[in-house]
């Protein structure tokens, strides 16, 4: 007997779903995947083999804080929500394009 260690990490993506029946899902979607890499959320549909995704802390017929498993043959599209670094890497603060004028105008 073979036993699958299942993975606890998450990195997860928040995105919208559209469903063929026209129905609009909004919640997170987990790009950590054991058996493939996944960088991108188009890979959890396109290279992943499962017909199935989940997806937590969604929000779908004005209910929130769910968990739903969508068959991927019922996804129309999915819009990714933010544009999150990839794993490791730290989100550098843009320099606010007004604090070089801020200081030209101070200087003398």
């Amino acid at each position: 007997m073979t036993v699958k260690i299942i993975s606890r990490r998450i990195n997860a993506r928040q995105v919208t779903v559209k469903l063929v029946d026209g129905s609009l899902i909004q919640g997170k979607i987990n790009l950590h995947n054991d058996d493939a890499v996944v960088q991108r959320v188009s890979d959890v549909f396109t290279k992943l083999p499962d017909p199935f995704v989940v997806m937590f802390e969604a929000t779908a017929e004005g209910k929130s804080g769910r968990v739903l498993i969508l068959n991927k043959k019922n996804v129309a599209w999915v819009s990714p929500e933010d544009d999150a670094s990839p794993p490791g890497e730290e989100e550098k603060p843009l320099e606010s394009a007004g604090s070089f004028l801020r200081d030209r105008l101070r200087s003398p």
